[in-house]
């Protein structure tokens, strides 16, 4: 018997080891992956004018909304294929991304019959850049599907090759092309840089799979993804679009410069939603799996740490921001700091729903995942509306914010009726964000202090390790 407990117990430390090990796998690679790009923007800064910029980002947005269409929601149904299709997964995948395949040939029939009869001749987005857009946009839903594959796989070393090999090449080709051979349209040369690392990964992608189970045609997975990712679509489009409305909307209301002052503090905040990212990664299959087993309680404490863990993450890089756009940035970019800090505090606020989300997918409950994302993509495209005529271009942060406020609402009453167990404790939820939310106003009351600043991060520390140090969660 007390063999058998040994047993369990040396079973249950190498669980969790693996999972300290994934997360800290995800979150290096995730940050080594994202830190090319971020290192680099003080080259793309002072290459690119803000209004250059600006085009660039919007671009991005565009591209960031037509790839959740293309890909017609399936990458959200790899987590419930893995079990449903358990003895033909990879027939499965393969099925899938041929399907995507002769959806990406079509649009670019599409593409071109827009692009020659009614895009304006003075709009930045030419034939050219409409093809790029469809190329871009159809390569990013192949990939993702793939990406939720090693995901699901706990295959982290794959995952984390493939996105950095894209980082590479998109940044490598993009600075070829502005320096060499198309330094007189710069934001051309940033967007066409951007499509070659992506269509490449695509490719790769492609060949792989091809060789692992041939890229057959499955009708029954065909039918099974559709019917499971259409109802995403919605979802997966409000996210992108609470995320990307912002850019979009300041460019049409005031203006590229403003959208690229803006852009370069949602890029910034990239850096902790990579953390983000790479958390839930790594927690997603022993989430599933504790929640598979019942283990309400188990799951409970683990994602209380979470929250925990990501609050100290978050203030931090509030604390730090304004130093950070200094840095990579010319003055002219300066003021994107007061959109700096709601945009951080909302990436928290995403990572509270993270949680609920998990259970409605785990409950396949993605239609109402997708009709509560669409309604605060509305409020939230409402309140950019009225902030930004109001209060001007720096407003639509927090706008952003407030809408995910909202959503985070939605989703966790529906949790918690769908399992009327709590998994997370949201008196614990309620007081990290208290501390996120204060920490992002006294970052703007001392904005200028950077001694205060770096005192209170250094009392974070030290609060952050006494914390985990009494709690021992793991």
């Amino acid at each position: 018997m007390n063999k058998k407990r040994k047993w369990k117990r040396q079973r249950k430390n190498a669980r969790q080891y693996n999972e300290i090990k994934a997360g800290l796998w995800y979150t290096i690679g995730n940050m080594l992956i994202k830190g090319i790009p971020f290192l680099t923007l003080p080259i793309f800064t002072r290459l690119l004018s803000t209004a250059n910029f600006g085009i660039y980002n919007t671009y991005i947005s565009y591209e960031s909304v037509l790839g959740i269409i293309l890909g017609f929601g399936i990458s959200g149904t790899i987590k419930i294929a893995k079990v449903d299709f358990k003895d033909n997964f990879e027939q499965y995948i393969s099925s899938i991304l041929r399907f995507l395949l002769l959806v990406g040939g079509v649009s670019l029939v599409i593409a071109n019959f827009i692009g020659f009869l009614w895009v304006p001749e003075n709009s930045w987005l030419n034939p050219l850049i409409l093809n790029v857009l469809v190329l871009q946009s159809i390569s990013t839903a192949i990939y993702g599907v793939m990406s939720c594959k090693f995901v699901i796989e706990g295959d982290y070393i794959r995952n984390l090759s493939i996105a950095f090999i894209m980082t590479g090449i998109n940044i490598g080709s993009s600075l070829l092309l502005c320096f060499i051979f198309m330094s007189s349209n710069r934001a051309e040369a940033r967007i066409l840089g951007t499509c070659i690392g992506a269509v490449f990964t695509a490719i790769c992608i492609l060949v792989s799979q091809s060789r692992k189970a041939g890229l057959i045609r499955n009708s029954e997975a065909n039918r099974y993804a559709l019917k499971l990712g259409i109802p995403l679509i919605p979802h997966q489009l409000s996210i992108s679009l609470l995320s990307q409305c912002d850019k979009i909307m300041i460019q049409a209301m005031v203006g590229n410069s403003q959208a690229g002052i803006y852009g370069l503090a949602v890029n910034i905040t990239m850096v902790i939603s990579v953390v983000l990212s790479s958390i839930d990664n790594a927690w997603t299959p022993n989430f599933y799996r504790l929640l598979a087993g019942e283990k309400y309680r188990e799951l409970k404490e683990k994602n209380n740490f979470l929250v925990m863990l990501f609050m100290f993450l978050t203030c931090g890089s509030l604390l730090i921001g304004p130093d950070i756009i200094h840095i990579m940035a010319e003055q002219e970019y300066w003021d994107s700091v007061y959109a700096l800090i709601p945009l951080t505090i909302s990436v928290f606020i995403n990572f509270m729903y993270i949680f609920s989300v998990g259970v409605e997918y785990f409950c396949k409950k993605t239609g109402y995942i997708s009709l509560t994302t669409l309604v605060c993509t509305a409020v939230n495209i409402i309140l950019n509306y009225f902030f930004i005529i109001h209060f001007g271009y720096i407003a639509a942060a927090y706008a952003t914010c407030l809408s995910k406020l909202f959503l985070f609402v939605l989703h966790h009453v529906r949790a918690k009726k769908l399992l009327q167990e709590e998994i997370v404790s949201f008196k614990c939820l309620n007081i990290n964000l208290f501390f996120v939310c204060l920490t992002g106003v006294l970052t703007i009351v001392y904005i200028n202090n950077i001694l205060v600043r770096y005192l209170l991060i250094g009392g974070g520390v030290v609060l952050m390790v006494s914390f985990f140090k009494i709690r021992k969660i793991y």
